[in-house]
């Protein structure tokens, strides 16, 4: 039996919204693809934040909805830098036998995006970067790469949080030598950041659409979700299960902060330069996470920055963890053109795909992934609103179409 053509979406759908919906046409309609895999962060974001609902309910939203499979891209490389969380998202979805890489972005120019990629990996525009860091050491990488590819090139680098996540998927793509090719759309309506109230008229942010969630209710998205999208988020809260917020696990956050030895924790990833010691301090005067966001910011490290190196002081990631690629991959739904396309690819998939926990392969490197999301997952379920035992998501099993 051939192969259907399959196209990957990397992704969060926190929560699935009408933009989602039209940049997964777009990869349809761009690729011919029969078969759309979206890899999507679990249970926590690159922003560093628990997701609003946990990698279960928004796959089953998001499979509901146009997507034919879905799996996760686990924690700790879904809360990693631009570098390492698509790294890991290009393995995965290349081990699935993707054909082609679809993603959103703000220029909306993959010719534009592949040149700047290329500067960005040449040996010139590596080694001022290099020299740059060192006379500057206050400054963020952000700030020192964006100085100095205007001094080397003349322009501005794109500067669009997904222009920067397409220049990292760019640059895996040609990292792995894989022959998977890119494509990208232009992303519509609200900025990624903006947390203003959506405009009805627009494609609304995911962060805009969290935070009205939070202040209001989930039936106050119903103009911006798919109908089934919003079904399933609906359900989740009658459970008890979502929104899940950070907020509730901020008190574990602080104490293990105050607790902590400087020097062990230095040698968690994202914590090494005086940030261990920083945050530590300042979760010794804090009194809830926004003051020990607030105590810990600077200009060298972003709120991003700080947020995922409180996650991986709090789970003991080392950044062998995230330099390590993906042991296995786990199903968290699929619809039966999903199920059928899987069924070609038992034997070329290139990663085990994990259905339930005993599919669990052995081996050092899968036995540290889980461990690693189990530490997660312990302090994620005490984020429901109705919180859960530890072994609650143990119990989860992916949504299959029936």
């Amino acid at each position: 039996m051939q192969k259907p053509r399959a196209v990957a979406i990397i992704c969060e759908y926190n929560p699935y919204h009408a933009g989602h919906a039209h940049q997964l046409a777009a990869a349809r309609r761009d690729t011919g693809a029969s078969v759309v895999i979206a890899v999507m962060s679990e249970h926590a974001t690159q922003r560093g934040e628990l997701a609003i609902a946990d990698g279960y309910v928004r796959a089953e939203a998001a499979a509901r909805c146009g997507a034919d499979i879905v799996v996760g891209l686990p924690f700790p490389y879904s809360c990693a830098s631009a570098e390492f969380f698509a790294g890991a998202g290009v393995t995965i979805a290349s081990a699935l036998g993707a054909d082609a890489l679809h993603f959103g972005s703000e220029c909306g120019d993959i010719d534009v995006l592949r040149r700047v990629a290329a500067r960005l990996s040449s040996p010139l525009f590596i080694e001022q970067l290099t020299e740059f860091q060192s006379a500057h050491p206050a400054l963020g990488i952000m700030e020192c790469r964006e100085q100095v590819y205007r001094a080397c090139y003349k322009e501005a680098l794109p500067s669009g949080s997904n222009d920067l996540l397409g220049l990292a998927y760019l640059a895996a793509i040609e990292r792995q030598s894989l022959s998977m090719i890119a494509l990208t759309c232009q992303r519509r309506g609200q900025a990624y950041n903006d947390t203003s109230a959506p405009d009805a008229s627009r494609y609304p942010s995911a962060s805009a659409l969290r935070a009205l969630w939070t202040r209001s209710s989930v039936e106050s998205l119903r103009r911006h979700l798919p109908s089934p999208a919003l079904a399933v988020l609906e359900d989740a809260v009658a459970r008890g299960i979502a929104p899940l917020l950070d907020e509730r696990i901020g008190n574990a956050l602080i104490a293990h902060f105050r607790t902590a030895g400087p020097d062990a924790l230095a040698q968690c990833a994202e914590l090494e330069g005086g940030l261990a010691a920083r945050l530590i301090e300042a979760a010794r005067n804090a009194t809830d996470l926004t003051s020990l966001h607030e105590a810990a910011a600077t200009r060298r490290y972003t709120n991003a920055r700080i947020r995922r190196a409180l996650l991986y002081g709090l789970c003991d990631v080392r950044e062998s963890d995230v330099r390590t690629p993906p042991a296995y991959v786990r199903l968290l739904a699929a619809t039966r053109a999903g199920c059928a396309y899987l069924a070609t690819i038992r034997k070329s998939c290139t990663l085990p795909i994990l259905t339930k926990p005993s599919d669990l392969p052995s081996g050092k490197a899968a036995a540290r992934q889980r461990a690693i999301e189990q530490r997660l997952e312990a302090y994620l379920t005490l984020a429901y609103p109705t919180p859960q035992p530890a072994a609650y998501l143990l119990r989860q099993h992916p949504w299959v179409e029936k």
